[in-house]
C-alpha cells in the first residue's frame, strides 16, 4: 500500500509473530536439552516460518494487484469522463450542423461557429474564405477578432506561396503550433493580413464532393492552441461548413436565376399583351376587310377561299353628285370627313340587318345578303337595309349640307365569292348576279332603289314595287327594272 494512506504494510502486519519466532530460535540456541527435546517443535517453527513468508509474499502480490486495479480504476473513470465530453461534443457538433447547413447567410455562419467553438478552445481569430475560381484567390470576407466582426478585404492569391496556397494545394490541413519556430518568414505576412500577433494557427479546406468552396482559419495570440481533439472538432465542423456555404451559393444562384426568370417572364407577360394588343388590333382590321368566318378559316390555314351560293343578295350605293361636289370642295379633308361620316352610317345599317359589307369603290357602298353564311330571308333584309339607306342619307345631307343624292341598285342570283391576295386580302364576289346588281345602280335614279325582275318575282307579295319597264343595259340587252317603294 502507499505510504501515508493509515494502512499497515505486510511486514507490519506480521510483526508480533516475527518477534515471538526470533525469541523461540534465541531460546533453542541457548538451552541445548530445549534443543534435544524439542524437535519437533523446530521443525513446527520452521514450517511456520516458511508459512510467514509465503503470507507475506502473497500479500504483496495482493498489494500490488490493488495497486494496479486502482490505477486501471482511475483510467477508466478518465476515459469515460473523456467519452462522455466526446459524446456531448458530438452532440452539440451534430446540433450545430443542423443549424449551420439551414443558413444561407455566410456572416451568420461564422457567428454561429464563433459562439459554439468559444465554450471548448482558445480563439483570438476565426474566419471563413471563400474561393473565387475565375481569380484564383481566397476572400476572407467573414472576419472575426475577439468575438468581433471586423470589415475585412483579406484576399490571398493561391499563385503565391502562403497558408491559403498550400492548404488549397495539398488538399490538407495546415498545422502551425509555433510560427515563431515552424514558419517565421511568414510572421510579417500574418501580421499585415490580420493585423495580429498570430502565434498558433489551423488551415483546414472546405470542399463538398472534391470540389473546393473555401478555407476554415482559426488563429491564437498563444502557443499550442489546438490539440488534436480540438483539431478533430474543426475538421468536423468544416465538413458542416462547407455544405452550408454550398447550399448558400446554390440558394443565391437559384435566387439570381429566379430573378432573372421573373425578369424574363415579366418581359414576356409585357410582350404578350402588347402582342394581344396588335393582334386585337389586327382581329379587328382582319374583321373590318374579312366576314368572320372567312378571317377564321384563313387562320386556320387555308390558303383558296373559294364558295359557290345558289342564291345572295348584291347591293350597291353610289353617291351621285359626290365627284362633281368634291371638285368643288377646297378642303380636302372635309370632304373625306363627309364620306367617312356617310359609310360610316351605312356600316351601322349593314349591321343593323345582319348584312355583309364587301367594299367601297370610291363613292360606292357594296353589301350582300345570305353570304358567308346562307339564310331563307336574306333579300328581305337586303332591301329593308337599302330603305334604311335612303332615309338615313337624307337626314345627312341635310345636316351636312351637300348636294348629291343617293342611288341604290339591287339583284339576287348564284354568286361565287372568295378570297383574293396574299398581301393584302379581299373578301369579293364575282358572277352575273354582282355585274347585274351594278346595272341596277348605274341605271336607277337619284332617292331610288332600282331592282331587277329576279328581286320583284321573289318579293313583289312582300314589298311595293313600281314597273320601270324593259330599259336598255350597256353589255346586257333590254331588262326589266323595278322601283322598291316601301314594305307592305
Amino acid at each position: 500500500m502507499e505510504q501515508g494512506s493509515g494502512k499497515e504494510s505486510p511486514e507490519e502486519f506480521f510483526l508480533e509473530e516475527q518477534e515471538l519466532l526470533a525469541r523461540y530460535r534465541e531460546n533453542v540456541q541457548k538451552d541445548l536439552t530445549l534443543q534435544v527435546l524439542s524437535e519437533e517443535y523446530k521443525l513446527l517453527g520452521s514450517k511456520y516460518d516458511i508459512l510467514l513468508r509465503q503470507t507475506l509474499k502473497l500479500m504483496r502480490i495482493g498489494d500490488s494487484n490493488q495497486r494496479r486495479l486502482i490505477k486501471t480504476q482511475n483510467e477508466l473513470q478518465e476515459a469515460n469522463h473523456k467519452l462522455e465530453v466526446t459524446y456531448k461534443n458530438l452532440k452539440s457538433l451534430s446540433q450545430i450542423g443542423k443549424i449551420l447547413t439551414a443558413t444561407f447567410d455566410t456572416k451568420e455562419i461564422v457567428s454561429i461557429i464563433n459562439k459554439y467553438i468559444n465554450k471548448i478552445m482558445d480563439l483570438d481569430i476565426l474566419t471563413i474564405g471563400i474561393y473565387e475560381e475565375e481569380k484564383n484567390v481566397i476572400k476572407y470576407k467573414s472576419l472575426m477578432i475577439n468575438h468581433e466582426f471586423v470589415p475585412s478585404m483579406v484576399s490571398e492569391d493561391l499563385s503565391e506561396d502562403n497558408f491559403s496556397s498550400r492548404c488549397v494545394k495539398d488538399q490538407t490541413d495546415i498545422i502551425i503550433n509555433d510560427i515563431q519556430t515552424e514558419a517565421p518568414e511568414f510572421m510579417p505576412k500574418m501580421k499585415r493580413l490580420w493585423d495580429a500577433q498570430t502565434l498558433s494557427m489551423v488551415y483546414i479546406p472546405l470542399t463538398v464532393q472534391e470540389h473546393l468552396i473555401g478555407i476554415l482559419s482559426v488563429q491564437s495570440y498563444e502557443t499550442n492552441a489546438y490539440n488534436e481533439n480540438k483539431i478533430n472538432i474543426l475538421r468536423t465542423l468544416a465538413s458542416y461548413i462547407a455544405i452550408a456555404i454550398d447550399n448558400a451559393n446554390a440558394y443565391k444562384d437559384i435566387s439570381k436565376k429566379n430573378k432573372q426568370l421573373n425578369e424574363h417572364i415579366e418581359k414576356i407577360r409585357t410582350l404578350n399583351d402588347q402582342l394581344e394588343i396588335e393582334m386585337s388590333k389586327s382581329e379587328k382590321l382582319l374583321l373590318n376587310i374579312l366576314p368572320s368566318t372567312i378571317a377564321e378559316r384563313l387562320k386556320k390555314g387555308e390558303s383558296v377561299i373559294s364558295d359557290y351560293f345558289p342564291e345572295a343578295s348584291v347591293l350597291f350605293a353610289d353617291i351621285a353628285g359626290f365627284t362633281k361636289m368634291s371638285a368643288k370642295m377646297a378642303s380636302q379633308e372635309k370632304l373625306v370627313d363627309i364620306l367617312n361620316e356617310i359609310f360610316t352610317t351605312f356600316d351601322n345599317v349593314t349591321n343593323k340587318f345582319n348584312l355583309e359589307k364587301i367594299k367601297t369603290i370610291g363613292d360606292c357602298f357594296m353589301v350582300a345578303g345570305g353570304i358567308p353564311a346562307p339564310s331563307d330571308d336574306h333579300l328581305e333584309r337586303i332591301l329593308d337595309a337599302s330603305l334604311e339607306m335612303i332615309k338615313v342619307f337624307s337626314f345627312i345631307k341635310k345636316e351636312l349640307n351637300i348636294d348629291v343624292s343617293l342611288r341604290i341598285g339591287v339583284n339576287v342570283g348564284p354568286i361565287v365569292a372568295g378570297v383574293i391576295g396574299k398581301n393584302k386580302f379581299v373578301y369579293d364576289l364575282w358572277g352575273d348576279t354582282v355585274n347585274t346588281a351594278s346595272r341596277m345602280e348605274s341605271n336607277g335614279m337619284s332617292g331610288r332603289i332600282n331592282c331587277s325582275i329576279y328581286v320583284y318575282e321573289k318579293l313583289h307579295d312582300k314589298y311595293h314595287f313600281e314597273d320601270r319597264g324593259e330599259l336598255e343595259v350597256k353589255g346586257k340587252g333590254p331588262m326589266r327594272m323595278f322601283f322598291l317603294n316601301g314594305k307592305k
